[in-house]
């Protein structure tokens, strides 16, 4: 009798809490015809008593019930938010009723979320492009339709190649350079430097070239630009122990100090440069990175570079591996990172030595940062130098000495 008596308590506060935001919504702004406070608690009431009940057959009248009074109110007043979200309170009441506490407590606080944030929401909704909108839902297909159909089976040497996995691969890359689009594209305006640190999360190459080319364009500006490139660069190696932690969880604690040692020398040289540059100036600009050829390209990448360490471990051993890291790092360095934590995690590769090639690959991408820079400003380019390379240093003695 009493968890009974404590699920209806439930189900009435659900819908409470949606009412008071209903009645303080209706002295804003016009809402629907439905009540407030009282109306959606008695709706939350009523379905929980239903469920209480045990018989399909009232639950089913009471949601009638509630369905033909929201037709009632859509008639007298435009808009369905709150017809719908009395809906949901009828079902939630039904959720509490039949002891089903967590998902009850879960509907109810978001649908309280969604009523209360509107304004925001709207603000939100009205940012999103067309083309945001298609590489969400690309990355949608590519999960959710793709991905269940391909085999999980190991293929060429060794067994290294299985075609699900790279296709995970292809996913969370896709769906981390989505993220830092999103970031970039919500806080451009928020200066230049705020820019780079998200605009990191999508490629800190591509954000060194864009300043590397502003460089060019303004050189007298070259520390804000130098800034801004170092900046981005922060964001990499804690995406490069975030990839290490996801697959390799054991090596995380030892890439971890090195890669923080890593990151402080890079974010304390690049706030030394930004000394006087009254956080920068300007706009960053990047091209959405979830597309379907750069999906298939990432994915041809990662298998390659795989399949390649694998070899290069076999015929030539830790030389062969530092030299594929150092190829890849040319390039890009979610690849080599997967590709040596995937290997180690099947037990084809040590330690040690996918730790040090990670780090070798990241400091040739660093390399390739400092060439773009002094291309574009040479004094951008000592600058980034300072701020990139001998934290690989440190992060290499870490690993060797300690």
């Amino acid at each position: 009798m009493e968890t009974t008596l404590i699920h209806l308590a439930l189900a009435t506060l659900v819908g409470f809490a949606v009412g008071l935001e209903r009645e303080r919504a209706k002295r804003v702004r016009t809402t629907g015809a439905l009540g407030g406070v009282r109306t959606y608690a008695l709706l939350g009431l009523l379905g929980g008593v239903a469920a209480v009940s045990g018989e399909p057959a009232v639950v089913a009248v009471g949601l009638a019930a509630t369905g033909a009074l929201a037709l009632w109110s859509l008639t007298r007043a435009p808009g369905a938010t709150s017809e719908v979200a009395a809906l949901v309170v009828y079902l939630l009441g039904v959720l509490a009723g039949d002891g089903q506490v967590t998902a009850a407590m879960f509907g109810g606080l978001l649908t309280l979320g969604l009523l209360t944030y509107r304004e925001a929401l709207h603000r939100w909704a009205g940012r999103i492009g067309e083309d945001v909108l298609e590489a969400a839902v690309l990355l949608a297909l590519l999960g959710g339709v793709v991905w269940p159909l391909l085999p999980d089976a190991g293929y060429g040497p060794g067994g290294v190649l299985r075609p699900r996995e790279v296709w995970l691969m292809v996913l969370l890359v896709a769906a981390a350079n989505f993220l830092g689009y999103m970031f970039l594209r919500f806080w451009h305006e928020r200066g230049l430097y705020a820019a780079a640190l998200a605009g990191g999360l999508v490629s800190s190459t591509a954000v060194t070239m864009a300043m590397a080319g502003r460089a060019r364009e303004n050189p007298a500006a070259w520390r804000g630009w130098a800034v801004a490139a170092g900046l981005a660069s922060v964001l990499m190696y804690l995406r490069m122990l975030a990839w290490v932690g996801l697959f390799a969880p054991e090596l995380a604690p030892r890439l971890a100090p090195a890669a923080l040692l890593w990151a402080l020398w890079n974010l304390a040289a690049s706030l030394l440069t930004a000394r006087g540059t009254r956080g920068g100036t300007g706009e960053l600009e990047l091209g959405n990175p979830l597309g379907l050829g750069a999906a298939l390209t990432f994915g041809v990448l990662f298998a390659i570079v795989k399949l390649a360490a694998y070899a290069a471990e076999r015929v030539l051993g830790a030389a062969g591996v530092y030299a594929v890291a150092a190829l890849s790092g040319l390039q890009d360095l979610d690849a080599i990172t997967l590709s040596l934590a995937r290997l180690y995690a099947a037990g084809s590769l040590d330690a040690e030595l996918v730790l040090r090639a990670v780090v070798l690959a990241g400091f040739v991408n660093n390399l390739v940062k400092v060439i773009l820079g002094l291309l574009g400003n040479v004094r951008m380019g000592l600058a980034l130098a300072l701020a990139l390379l001998p934290g690989a240093g440190l992060a290499w003695a870490w690993l060797v000495y300690f």
